[in-house]
């Protein structure tokens, strides 16, 4: 079992009623996950809707969040991009805005590539890269996995810090666990798999509930360090996996920001196409499970 963990907020961006990029939100949301004690933030990444952010705006979400964060929170910067030059030119901005590390998906146009295909496109990013690189897993949405063999090949890279897996795929954390050295670092980034993941040996999370549930993540946490197996389960069955149903549901970017929005965190739930806002009854039904 872990001894020890990090919960990481992958963050939303806040936009306003008409769809513009929240600025002010965005500072204040950032300084409400960082009060509440998260080991990191994520700008730019999934739940953050980067494909959605112009050139423009994705320099500002990056720029406001490096400037607003504490210094003892760390910065994981979403690079992603189907084709290596941008990849490259967000990750130098992310170093040049004082970023501690960068996360980079497959490139996820153009079908399945083969493993050494993404082999290749991750030695290419990672060439002369100015920050370390976590790999980001997440097939539901770039369209292939990350094997477990490209991942143990890249794993021997000194500019590749870890992996955030959110495939939901307990076995394949196992296989990367097993895989990949002992500093290699690898994060759930499915909030259902918290508690499984930190007792296979994982080192934590990047959760989207962290928006709101740091304590609980931090609980649970703490009690599989602690070896207290129940207390554990109890918070996964009974709080995680029921709101990590519900994000899976309705989507999480649109059901966090209806959560933060619900609490006066946020002053708008809105988000861009392709996502949707919930409905009234969903917003209902996931207030009441929060």
């Amino acid at each position: 079992m872990a001894e020890s963990f990090d919960v990481l907020t992958p963050l939303v961006t806040p936009f306003d009623a008409d769809g513009d990029l929240d600025v002010a939100g965005l500072e204040a949301l950032v300084r409400h996950v960082s009060a509440a004690g998260v080991d990191g933030i994520v700008p730019c990444g999934t739940t953050g809707e980067f494909e959605t952010l112009s050139p423009g705006e994705y320099r500002t979400v990056v720029r406001t969040t490096t400037e607003t964060v504490p210094e003892d929170c760390r910065v994981i910067v979403g690079t992603a991009a189907t084709d290596v030059s941008t990849v490259h030119e967000r990750m130098a901005f992310a170093a040049e805005q004082g970023a501690d590390s960068t996360l980079v998906v497959p490139s996820y146009y153009g079908g399945r590539a083969s493993g050494a295909g993404n082999e290749a496109f991750f030695d290419a990013v990672l060439a002369d890269a100015p920050l370390p690189v976590y790999l980001y897993n997440i097939p539901g949405a770039v369209g292939q996995e990350l094997s477990v063999e490209t991942v143990a090949a890249l794993a021997q890279s000194d500019a590749v810090a870890g992996l955030k897996d959110s495939s939901g795929d307990l076995p394949y954390v196992t296989a990367v666990l097993n895989r990949t050295p002992e500093d290699f670092t690898v994060y759930q980034g499915h909030d259902g798999l918290f508690v499984p993941s930190l007792v296979l040996g994982g080192d934590g999370g990047v959760s989207a509930l962290s928006h709101l549930l740091y304590s609980e993540l931090e609980r649970a946490g703490t009690a599989v360090a602690n070896g207290d197996v129940a207390e554990a389960r109890a918070v996964q069955r009974k709080i995680l996996s029921p709101l990590s149903e519900a994000c899976a549901e309705f989507g999480f970017a649109p059901t966090v920001k209806a959560l933060l929005a619900d609490r006066g965190i946020i002053d708008h739930a809105t988000v861009r196409p392709p996502r949707d806002s919930l409905s009234p009854d969903a917003v209902e039904s996931v207030t009441e499970l929060l």
